[in-house]
């Protein structure tokens, strides 16, 4: 339940900002207007709009039971809390609370936005049903995409001198790992399908025992309630 309203929290507010943007967009274009403040707005919005997406995404594998089978809750939890630092910052930024030259809170944004968007890619893909033989593709692209944004945020960090060509090449290749997994993994998934369906009837009939024990469980514990309840 409480995932479900983390959800529908982000859901809502990306309604409302794409529409509070429509509506901005309108205005502009009828009254022939657009200064500083209605840029802020839209800005504004524009942040609000991805940080929703990044938290959809999120909120969608920590809802799922897949994240406490996989014991990955951290992972969405995690991408929901870059996205929202990201965000309080960049609003921050945007309505010039705080310098637009300071480098701190420049670095802080852009480090909290790539593990924002890196944990909310694993977070959907991890949602994928794959059967044992692709497992490791998974494990794979965690281990890319977490390199990958990690050796970026420390550039960001340390900003080293660009004759570093092994990092530079180093980062190319996980790119590519990551991008070429990101588009496979759909794909295992799809194929997996066909293993799951072959085990269908030994799992449809496991799970007949489980609801089974669970109506028994029910039962017993309704007649504890009883007992307890007499005395």
């Amino acid at each position: 339940m409480e995932n479900l309203k983390i959800k529908k929290l982000f859901l809502y507010t990306l309604i409302g900002s794409i529409a509070v943007s429509a509506v901005l967009g309108i205005w502009a274009i009828i009254s022939g207007e657009f200064g500083d403040f209605q840029a802020r707005i839209l800005m504004t919005t524009m942040t609000v709009v991805g940080t929703s997406i990044l938290g959809l995404a999120c909120g969608a594998f920590l809802e799922s039971e897949k994240s406490a089978k996989l014991r990955l809750k951290i992972v969405p939890v995690a991408g929901i809390f870059f996205a929202i630092i990201a965000a309080f910052l960049a609003l921050l930024l945007i309505w010039q609370i705080v310098s637009s030259t300071n480098e701190t809170v420049e670095k802080t944004i852009a480090v909290s936005g790539i593990f924002a968007f890196s944990l909310a890619q694993l977070s959907l893909l991890s949602l994928a049903n794959l059967s044992a033989k692709f497992q490791g593709a998974l494990i794979c692209v965690y281990l890319a995409t977490l390199s990958l944004a990690s050796i970026i945020s420390i550039l960001i960090i340390i900003e080293p001198s660009r004759e570093n060509d092994f990092v530079f090449r180093l980062l190319g290749v996980l790119g590519i790992v990551d991008a070429a997994l990101t588009v496979l993994i759909p794909i295992f998934h799809r194929l997996s399908r066909g293993d799951f369906s072959a085990n269908q009837p030994e799992i449809e009939k496991i799970d007949a025992e489980i609801a089974k024990l669970k109506e028994e469980l029910e039962r017993l514990e309704q007649q504890r309630e009883e007992i307890l309840n007499k005395k």
